[in-house]
This record gives C-alpha cells, structure tokens and sequence, in this order.
C-alpha cells in the first residue's frame, strides 16, 4: 500500500505533517509513503530515521496550493502545486489514498475532476467519525462539501454514510437520523422533512429520525445526515466547544502537583490520571480526518492547523479505508440498497 501525503497543504508546517505521517506508519513496514512537495525538508525530516528511505518516496513539487490561486486554472493544470501532484498520483493509482490539510473546497474539486465518482454517486461528500458517549462511533455528513441539498441527495447521503459505517465498523444495521433543529416530524426545512420521508420509508435504512445539534454525542445513531452548511457549522461548533473544555481542563492539569507515592493506588495519581482521559476525550486531533466518500478512491481532508498528532490520525483514517477497500464498498452498497 502506498499513501499519497501532501506535505505542504494546511497552516501547519512541513515538519509536523512528515513526522506525523512516518509516526502513523513507524510500525507497518508494509506501508510506503510518497511524499510530496519541497525535497529539502523532507530529506531532513527523513535524516534521523535512515530505515526510511527503503519505504518511502520523495517527489519534488514545491509549490503550495494558495488559497488565492484561480481554481479553473488548478483544474486545467495550468497550476502545479503538491496537492494537484497528489491527487494525481490516486487517480493514475500509482498510490492507494492521500491525505491534505489543504483547502477543503480545491481537495474536493480536484479529487472530482481527476479522482471521479464511485459508480452510482450523483456528489460526493465529507464524512467525519466522531465519538460518543456510548463509546460507538457517529459518521457525521455532509460537512461542506454540498452546502444545499435536494431531498434525493440527502437520501443517498444517508445510504453513503450507513455503507461508510458498515464498511469501517462492520455495523449490520446502522442507526441513521437526519440532523433537523427538534424532534418534530412537522420542524425544520422542507428539504430535510422530504428528505427525511425518504429515508422513513426506505426499508434499507434503519431510520430513527431526527436528532438535533447537542445530541450529536449522545450515540443515538450511527450516522447522521445534514446539508453541507448545517454539518460544517455543527462540527465546527462542537470543535470550538471541544477546544474550549480542553483548555479549562489543560489548566486544571497544571496546577494539579501531585503527591508524590510509590503506591499505584495513590488518589491523587488516580485523579490526574481519569483528568487525562477526559482531556483525550475533548482532543480534536484524536479524531482529525474527515473522508470525501462518493469518491473511486481514499481521500481524506485533514485539519489545517492540525498537530503531529492530528496527522498521523488522519493518515491512520486513510490506510484504514484502504485496507477496507471502502470506495468499492461503497459502490456496491449502493448498488444493492438502491436497486
């Protein structure tokens, strides 16, 4: 398997996006990587690890994707950039999947124009895993990638995220809702009430109906579905929440000077301790990569101001639906659903 990584997309630098995709594949020889963009930076993030080059392939593309650059221009190739190099080396399948921190809207375009639909997708979307107090993950979508939506392509999101979850979960029968402002069956636009009749009464998606922002944690369901604007601002929101509590909680973790005791049952060590779990709990970048699906092949959009650690998640969430062979899953779910 070779990953695709754009070392040069997003506000983070080179150095943290290279150390964080060598770190997700440190211990999986049987993974390569191409790293793509400015050749001197990622020799010497390569330096101190000599087992790498015997894996891992540099190509030269060092110039960055601005957010000022003309699209049409990146999609007729008028423009070279690390990311258009990228995104073609998935779609002449000399790698399996990429990973960018770069601009979510040039991504999707350009994963479009060279990448293609799966077979039986009118538009892709972004999908993201999230977890719940349940301990079950949720698939959230679409996060921007449509920020309006017909009835009919809310359905289809629905039946790309119950295939997406049974295809990296090995979920039989996922939970889907509609993300709606109630419960209501009367409430909220009437694109999401006809959307959400659509999915009712589809017997190949087990329906539980709507679910409003604050519930998005609550592990009702295991797919939720939105319009592009609605998700993104969801997500972002939740972000910002997340970030927030983790601040408060880093904070407290500072001040707390534990006693120092040999003994493993030392309450004071037990407290930091489950306070260090709860600070994982609300760490974006433990669950940093969000999936383009609908796409023929693995692209996944990282955080732009991702960490190291944010990454090398990221690229994790890539390999894996490599492994899953997710875009062909994906395919024939949706073949077979709506048949």
């Amino acid at each position: 398997m070779r990953i695709a990584i754009d070392t040069l997309g997003g506000d983070a630098d080179a150095d943290v996006l290279i150390d964080g995709a060598l770190d997700a594949v440190a211990a999986r020889p049987d993974i390569a990587l191409n790293l793509i963009g400015e050749p001197e930076s990622i020799h010497r993030a390569l330096g101190g690890r000599a087992d790498s080059y015997s894996h891992h392939t540099v190509t030269p593309s060092p110039r960055r994707l601005d957010i000022t650059d003309s699209l049409r221009l990146t999609l007729r190739g008028a423009l070279a950039s690390s990311m258009r190099t990228a995104v073609e080396s998935v779609a002449d399948r000399s790698c399996d999947g990429l990973v960018s921190a770069g601009s979510t809207g040039a991504l999707m375009a350009l994963s479009r124009h060279l990448v293609g639909r799966a077979q039986g997708v009118d538009r892709p979307a972004i999908a993201k895993r999230l977890p719940t107090a349940s301990g079950r993950s949720v698939w959230l979508l679409d996060l921007g990638a449509n920020l309006k939506a017909g009835p009919a392509q809310l359905h289809q999101f629905a039946h790309m995220g119950a295939a997406l979850a049974e295809s990296v979960a090995n979920i039989a029968t996922p939970r889907v809702a509609m993300l709606n402002i109630g419960s209501e069956f009367h409430k909220g636009p009437a694109n999401i009430r006809a959307a959400a009749q659509l999915v009712a009464e589809d017997d190949a998606i087990r329906d539980v109906g709507y679910v409003e922002a604050h519930d998005l944690f609550k592990g009702a369901a295991d797919v939720i579905v939105a319009e592009g604007f609605a998700g993104n601002v969801a997500l972002k929101a939740s972000e910002g929440a997340a970030q927030m509590a983790a601040h408060v909680l880093r904070e407290e973790l500072r001040r707390w000077t534990p006693r120092e005791s040999a003994a493993t049952h030392d309450p004071d060590e037990q407290a930091r301790a489950g306070l260090s779990r709860v600070f994982n709990a609300y760490n974006p970048q433990l669950y940093n990569g969000a999936s383009l699906v609908g796409l023929s092949r693995v692209v996944v959009k990282s955080h732009g101001g991702t960490d190291r650690e944010g990454f090398a998640q990221a690229v994790r969430t890539a390999i894996e639906e490599v492994e899953m062979n997710v875009p062909e899953r994906i395919a024939r779910c949706l073949a077979g659903r709506l048949a």
